[in-house]
């Protein structure tokens, strides 16, 4: 058998196979995609690859932006639930605190990522859901700006999650996994040919789960089903559709405690950990539908064209309690915090579509070799939110110091639309790279593009009096050149030291206070790194510094009930800075390892009188963070077994808001100490079995993940998950 494997823009999509039977030869060539990269799975370096989220067809070591990369590997052996868990893996980025814990919330940099910094394939996807982990192929994650590729997004990085493709080699596999406190999940994934060019992948699950915390639990379906077209030697169609249904409890946690007189707020610490504060009827319901129609063509052996179409519509569902948070008041000597607990009910949906064109091409310009990416892309959203009016919302007291009144009890109130808020925006943008290498050891990456965003004024439908209107300036519309220039010294493939420069911007919704609308945000970031490969090309070691300074931001004021909430006033320029070491891979064949320490120093600076403190740390941003994985497989002793062991530390940081200069409270700002977890795995492969087991926060560490000064979470206690599989 003969094997050859050659590649189309950035994907491995071909294999020729000979095969010799008796005095017969058959000639079969079999055009195949593949969204595995051979060297990224067969040392675990990621500097080896080349990843989809660049767009080109560069490694990793030709672009001069640190890049890391999860596999399904690293996801499978740490039995990850969801993204959150992978995410761990990535040095920099750190897990937030969404309101009601209604999503996997991130953060990195100095800054959170939104709906603009996830991404699935490479297109916009609503980041309001907990996406389902067991239908990705990998997770790759570019750290800091990156508007010259995608446009407006967060300065922080963009997290692109990379589904799993169809193979012509039948398999797949199943499985059951089950764990702490009543959960269980069973998965499959099949794949193989229907034709001699064409091949299909169904991957699916289902997950219920309850939870530590009281009356809390959790359903998911998902279904994964793509199919992957030959239509010739140099063209390939790959259509994919995934769907997601998630319902579950949103859970405010146990809450800070307020003192009015003093403004001064900390976390009701006192209150044990599972205590459940909401209704036994809340709910949040999720479904997300996406598909994706990719087509590779391969012009020659110097150029290619990949063309993305993509689709998505997101609904949330939501009616709970509401944002838990315990006041007294010191002056009047009240030492017994109470609550009264309100009800929110709201209904979103947003439907996107979205395209983009890359052409990828080399060419020589006397001495100098040319990389070359010409793109377009655009996208249109029609974004409904629907406003409620509540039937008896009398708010239940609920007492600290008096549990008896700490009811879950209650009917379900009768609940009817009252609004519908609707924005439309369209977002298109035209962008150049190329990278020129001058001599074999110096190459300079130079890349611009031109982008374009418009968010038409909000339309608001009173479902009373059945009329429609915009609110006047709520809409915006800005145009934008983003460059970026690097410089590479490469000077052999093992090393790769850079310097960079990328400018970008962010654009504001809402209006000031003379009803003007806002203009954008513009972000310069200059960053320098060293990337090496050690252990014969199968580890790498790379180390980054960057400073961001994001200029113009905008912050919501604090205003009276019944206040317009697009109102912003201007808060100044944020400057980030810090410094990243990421250390990935495999240095010997039966070991992984991942491992990384960061710092960060978000802060506000030139704020106007009346805003932040300048100097002060960004609220929800640790300056630490660290993680340490390895893994172990035996080859002798006990053939098939495999042990390992995850850190994760989050250090220091800061809850509720940033001090306002001449406030009368001490501080608006909640300390919350560092802490580190520790999960230890151990496995066992026998034939085509595969038991695994896994101790999650080993020496049951608490702490907390606060959303600003009333969502206080508690972190998962020392659990149990185990998960048996069958390969095909």
């Amino acid at each position: 058998m003969k094997k050859q494997i050659t590649t189309l823009g950035f994907m491995v999509i071909s294999l020729s196979a000979t095969a010799q039977m008796g005095n017969k030869s058959e000639t079969d060539t079999i055009r195949i995609q593949t969204i595995e990269d051979v060297n990224l799975h067969k040392t675990g370096n990621p500097n080896k690859a080349k990843p989809l989220s660049t767009k080109s067809n560069l490694t990793v070591m030709e672009i001069p932006q640190p890049i890391a990369i999860v596999t399904h590997e690293v996801i499978e052996q740490q039995q990850a639930k969801q993204l959150s868990d992978v995410i761990k893996n990535v040095n920099g980025l750190y897990l937030t605190s969404a309101r009601g814990g209604s999503q996997d919330s991130f953060g990195g940099r100095g800054f959170t990522f939104g709906n603009d910094n996830i991404f699935k394939n490479g297109a916009r996807v609503n980041s309001g859901v907990f996406p389902e982990v067991s239908g990705l192929e990998r997770v790759e994650v570019l750290k800091g700006a990156n508007a010259m590729l995608y446009g407006n997004v967060g300065p922080g990085g963009i997290i692109n999650l990379i589904t799993k493709k169809p193979k012509f080699d039948f398999g797949g596999m199943v499985g059951f996994s089950t764990g702490s406190w009543n959960s269980y999940k069973p998965t499959v994934d099949i794949y193989g040919p229907l034709s001699k060019n064409i091949a299909f992948r169904v991957n699916g699950t289902y997950e219920y789960a309850e939870s530590f915390r009281d009356h809390v639990e959790s359903k998911k379906n998902y279904f994964n089903p793509s199919f992957v077209f030959n239509l010739s030697e140099n063209t390939q169609l790959i259509v994919e559709g995934d769907y997601l249904y998630h319902t579950f409890t949103p859970d405010f946690g146990i809450g800070s405690i307020v003192d009015e007189a003093t403004g001064i707020s900390r976390l009701a610490t006192e209150v044990n950990r599972k205590q459940f504060f909401g209704t036994n009827w809340q709910y949040q319901t999720n479904q997300q539908a996406t598909t994706d129609v990719v087509l590779n063509h391969k012009i020659n052996n110097k150029w290619a064209l990949n063309a993305v179409a993509s689709y998505q519509n997101y609904t949330k569902d939501y009616f709970s309690t509401e944002r838990v948070q315990w006041t007294y008041n010191s002056s009047v000597n009240n030492s017994n915090p109470t609550w009264s607990r309100p009800l929110g009910r709201n209904y979103t949906e947003q439907n996107y579509t979205s395209m983009q064109i890359n052409l990828n091409g080399e060419f020589n310009t006397g001495r100098l070799n040319h990389k070359v990416l010409f793109g377009t892309d655009g996208d249109y959203g029609v974004a409904d939110t629907y406003a409620y009016k509540i039937d008896s919302n009398t708010p239940v007291v609920l007492s600290l110091n008096n549990p008896s009144t700490w009811t879950n009890e209650g009917p379900m109130p009768n609940t009817s639309r009252t609004s519908r808020n609707r924005i439309n925006t369209a977002r298109y943008g035209f962008y150049a790279q190329d990278l020129i290498s001058i001599t074999k050891e110096f190459k300079v990456l130079a890349g611009l593009r031109w982008s374009s965003i418009q968010n038409d004024d909000t339309k608001v439908k009173n479902f009373l009096t059945n009329e429609e209107k915009p609110t006047p300036n709520s809409g915006t519309k800005e145009t934008a050149f983003s460059p970026k220039v690097g410089l590479i010294y490469n000077p052999n493939e093992n090393i790769s030291v850079f310097a960079t420069y990328t400018n970008s911007f962010v654009p504001n919704t809402g209006f000031d206070e003379s009803g003007a609308a806002l203009k954008a945000s513009t972000v310069d970031q200059y960053e320098v790194g060293i990337k090496k490969n050690l252990w014969n090309n199968a580890l790498a070691v790379n180390l980054t510094a960057y400073q961001i300074n994001n200029r113009d931001t905008y912050t919501v004021p604090n205003l009276p009930n019944g206040a317009v909430v697009l109102y912003r006033v201007y808060a100044g320029n944020i400057r980030s800075r810090g410094v990243e070491l990421d250390i990935t891979g495999n240095p010997m064949s039966n070991l992984s390892l991942i491992g990384g320490i960061s710092y960060n120093n978000a802060v506000y600076t030139k704020t106007p009188n009346n805003g932040f403190v300048e100097d002060q740390r960004l609220v929800r941003t640790p300056a630490f963070t660290t993680n340490a994985s390895a893994f172990y497989t035996f080859t002798d002793f006990v053939k098939g077994l495999k042990i390992g062991a995850s850190l994760f530390y989050t250090g220091d940081r800061k809850a509720g808001w940033n001090d306002v200069k001449g406030q009368k409270q001490v501080t608006r700002m909640i300390d919350i100490n560092g802490f580190t977890t520790v999960d230890f795995s151990l496995g066992y492969e026998w034939k085509k079995f595969v038991l695994q087991g896994k101790v999650g926060n080993l020496f049951d560490v608490v702490n907390y993940n606060v959303h600003e000064n009333y969502s206080v979470n508690p972190i998962t206690p020392r659990n149990y998950y185990f998960t048996l599989t069958y390969k095909l």
